[in-house]
């Protein structure tokens, strides 16, 4: 089967799409499937062309055992409304044009947000005259518009024209939580073309939790417990909560931010106002030099904004994989699943107070530390990317035949 997958954010990026979706394509063509990803030149999030990705308008490698078509996008430092839609319609444009003068897919995968994506997988499926998959990583332009990435009136209304449109024209829909499952069935007239395949981890998130702890490699300060975010410093993580907390706690903790992304510049302003060394930020990492970092630190943060009940953080099940006890500050969705598989320790998102205190219990109670990592671990076991990589293939499989 041959498959085309189309989405704006891909590796190299280290975003929450590429860690997604990377594992799932290597999954397909494990299967012996003919697999082809068409993305942007690596930008994401600086805005910033990556040096050997310049000058080219589409761009062929090869890359763990499938394809990927990078193509030009408008790139730019800005992060204003009009940028954004500058980058995703352009994309869009290239993706389209692209993929329909590719051979013939039987299948073609589309990975949203944005919601442009979805518009140009359904014209290439469309020119082939091959039924297409719409996989959803959030809900958009609820998201946005909750995020205030979306203010105009005209263009919420237009957005949301769209997004009914696609998720009637696609074969097949896929999506990362129920409260999204049950969102989406709830605006299509076959709500069983919907399907949960979460996010989750991989096995090599796993066997970097069961390797030693190498604080001094990983360059942390002795004598402090050290609490870390890896990931995006964007609107929907409420991280200046964070840096409160750290000025709650003082001396003999140190917060440890990894990450770009267009708040960083704000949150690093934050933390240059507290005492030294309670905060420091380290520029994004390959993942297997994250893990190497965030198995050395004493605690791991995953936090999420309380008007974002329904999402559930992708890194969440990475930093459970790890070995190190995670605190969840968050509402909805990915506080029941951790609070059932008893795998993180939950406090209210936006309450700096409860975080604090949180991260002090943590340094104090050793025995509530191992509790939590033990099962932080089993519940990654049951996540693993590989597997849903199966469950993928098999939806893709039954959908082209079909």
């Amino acid at each position: 089967m041959r498959v085309l997958v189309i989405t704006q954010y891909f590796t190299p990026e280290i975003t929450a799409t590429a860690v997604r979706l990377h594992p799932l394509m290597v999954g397909l063509a494990a299967r012996g499937h003919d697999v082809e990803v068409i993305c942007e030149v690596p930008n994401h999030p600086r805005g910033i062309v990556e040096p050997g990705y310049r000058g080219h308008l589409v761009q062929r490698r090869a890359l763990d055992g499938f394809d990927v078509s990078y193509v030009w996008v408008r790139a730019g430092l800005s992060k204003s409304a009009r940028s954004r839609i500058a980058s995703y319609g352009s994309y869009a444009l290239m993706a389209a044009a692209v993929g329909s003068v590719r051979r013939r897919p039987d299948i073609v995968l589309a990975s949203s947000p944005p919601l442009s994506v979805g518009a140009a997988a359904a014209l290439v499926a469309a020119r082939h005259r091959v039924p297409w998959v719409l996989d959803v990583r959030d809900i958009w332009p609820d998201v946005a518009v909750t995020l205030g990435e979306l203010r105009d009136r005209r263009l919420i209304a237009l957005t949301s024209r769209l997004e009914r449109r696609l998720y009637r024209s696609a074969t097949r829909i896929v999506t990362v939580t129920e409260p999204f499952r049950a969102d989406i069935a709830a605006r299509v007239a076959d709500p069983s073309k919907v399907e949960v395949i979460p996010n989750g981890t991989t096995r090599a998130w796993l066997e970097a939790g069961a390797q030693e702890i190498d604080r001094a490699g990983a360059g942390l300060p002795e004598g402090r417990f050290v609490w870390a975010y890896a990931g995006n410093l964007g609107l929907s993580h409420g991280l200046e909560v964070a840096i409160e907390a750290a000025r709650r706690l003082g001396p003999g903790f140190h917060l440890l931010i990894i990450g770009d992304g267009p708040r960083r510049q704000i949150l690093e302003q934050d933390a240059a106002r507290l005492a030294p060394e309670t905060v420091a930020f380290r520029p994004a990492m390959e993942p297997h030099a994250v893990a190497r970092v965030l198995r050395a630190c004493d605690a791991l943060l995953v936090i999420q904004r309380a008007d974002l009940p329904k999402v559930v953080s992708s890194k969440l099940f990475d930093c459970c994989a790890l070995g190190r006890p995670v605190i969840s500050a968050a509402e909805g969705e990915m506080q029941r699943l951790v609070s059932e598989a008893g795998a993180a320790l939950t406090v209210p998102a936006g309450d700096p107070g409860a975080l604090a205190a949180a991260v002090e219990r943590l340094r104090d109670d050793r025995s509530l530390g191992a509790r939590l990592v033990r099962g932080g671990r089993d519940f990654a076991a049951a996540y693993l990317r590989e597997d849903h990589a199966v469950r993928l293939a098999r939806l893709l499989e039954s959908t082209a035949g079909g």
